[in-house]
């Protein structure tokens, strides 16, 4: 038993050691990360007015931020520290070489333990009472570690332990004083040990929440500012049943990405609220509390669809302006055509393109259509080409159609026009049609494209244009 005092005692003492190294270790890792928290936690306050502002410079300083917390909980802390840090890299060699030394006198102590525990000519040898104070140790440390988070941050470590201190009582009974106190002094060391483990992970368990945290919060806002800057770019206002409506209009324009940022933030949010909705401890505990891997998780989701937001703002703002365009611009060519050239106006051949069964069936049209059109049967897509058509005295039919080309968030209506004329083609009745079109819109030459040959659209590289070619080769029977 004296072997074993001593080597507990060397073992106490290194691992004393390696514990207030770790924690010097800890507080320079902590000092690292902790004061991009600080700058961060002070950005925040300020977060909501800068995105109401559009304070981009602000806004920037916080994303920076938000990107150094994140690398600083991926990277290894360690390498980072040890690399401009002299003293800190001496420090964490200090404590590799006394962790090594500790793992070698826990070996060495359960040796010991092990051949005691086999000697039973040594029955009654020891003291019954030091043992018994050995095992209320053991037993006390016990207790405060099964009040961590263990089943989350160590999952059936503990379960070692508690079989440990069943053998020291059994040992007890049986009269092996020297071998019951050696168990338990061996299952204190290995709960304190354990104990530093989940501390350690549910520090950094922490550390991720508060990242997920803040950047659900900063989405969060920006998705709320959304709404407000396509009031200002429509010229509206108004309270929540406005906000529905704006709310159904981004999400038209956008295609469904701003209902898709909408869903993430949601669910996240719920998340957010079910960790939030307990005391930490308590949440903790439970079997469905969410791991470090799914913070991590959330936090790529709260990312991606923040850039997604980012790349909708203007496409989807440039869809709706285009559209107002198409339509402005289909107006001023009914009435010049109708007006100064006597061409008559087919309105059963004009409209929209029809939207596909997938859109139909999409919420972001069956809103659209019912909240901002109140007609819950329109069948056209306002995001696609508007086709008129002409007929002139002659019979020969004049298609037009505004087709919107996007160029990521850039959106420019082209026109096409193509003259169903039967027999031999008249270039010059061409030519006048496609002057006659500049003059009505007041549009540059390279606006207007005229397509003579309805199957060379239709292999065009241009997307929107070969969809119009595929749409006057069914109309036109081509």
């Amino acid at each position: 038993m004296d072997e074993i005092r001593i080597l507990q005692q060397e073992t106490e003492q290194l691992r004393a050691q390696v514990a207030l190294q770790n924690e010097q270790a800890r507080r320079a890792r902590n000092e690292l990360a902790n004061e991009n928290r600080r700058q961060l936690q002070q950005l925040q306050a300020q977060m909501q007015d800068a995105v109401r502002r559009h304070d981009t410079e602000a806004q920037a300083r916080y994303e920076r931020l938000l990107e150094q917390h994140k690398n600083a909980l991926e990277r290894d802390m360690r390498s980072e520290l040890a690399k401009s840090d002299e003293q800190y890299g001496r420090l964490e060699q200090e404590v590799r070489r006394n962790e090594q030394k500790l793992e070698q006198k826990n070996r060495e102590l359960e040796q010991a333990i092990e051949e005691l525990k086999k000697d039973t000519s040594r029955r009654n040898e020891g003291s019954s009472t030091e043992a018994q104070s050995y095992i209320d140790k053991a037993t006390e440390t016990y207790r405060v570690i099964n009040a961590k988070p263990h089943k989350k941050f160590a999952p059936n470590r503990l379960k070692i332990y508690t079989n440990s201190i069943q053998d020291s009582l059994q040992l007890m009974k049986a009269g092996l004083y020297e071998a019951a106190a050696a168990v338990a002094i061996s299952a204190r060391s290995g709960l304190e040990r354990l104990g530093c483990t989940i501390d350690d992970k549910e520090a950094e368990w922490e550390r991720t929440y508060d990242l997920f945290a803040m950047k659900l919060q900063y989405l969060r806002e920006k998705a709320e500012q959304e709404i407000a800057d396509w009031q200002d770019h429509v010229h509206i206002t108004g309270g929540e049943a406005q906000k529905a409506l704006s709310t159904a209009e981004i999400a038209y324009w956008s295609r469904g990405e701003y209902t898709s940022v909408l869903q993430t933030l949601d669910r996240l949010t719920d998340i957010d609220r079910g960790i939030c909705g307990k005391p930490r401890a308590q949440y903790m505990k439970q079997a469905d509390s969410v791991s470090e891997d799914d913070l991590k998780r959330f936090i790529a989701e709260t990312e991606e669809a923040d850039k997604k937001l980012a790349q909708m703002r203007e496409l989807y703002k440039n869809r709706y302006t285009a559209s107002c365009e198409r339509v402005e611009w289909g107006e001023q060519l009914i009435d010049f055509m109708t007006g100064e050239i006597d061409l008559e106006f087919i309105e059963r051949l004009t409209g929209h393109r029809k939207a596909s069964a997938e859109v139909l069936a999409s919420k972001e049209h069956t809103d659209y259509v019912r909240m901002i059109l109140g007609d819950p049967s329109i069948k056209e897509d306002m995001r696609e080409w508007l086709r008129i058509v002409f007929e002139n005295a002659a019979g020969a039919r004049i298609y037009i159609y505004i087709t919107p080309v996007e160029s990521g968030a850039n959106v420019v209506n082209r026109i096409i026009m193509h003259i169903e004329q039967g027999g031999r083609v008249r270039e010059e009745y061409s030519r006048d049609i496609y002057a006659h079109i500049i003059e009505a819109l007041g549009v540059d030459s390279e606006v207007v494209n005229y397509a003579a040959d309805v199957k060379e659209l239709t292999v065009s590289t241009n997307k929107a244009f070969r969809e119009t070619g595929k749409d006057l080769e069914r109309v036109t029977g081509a």
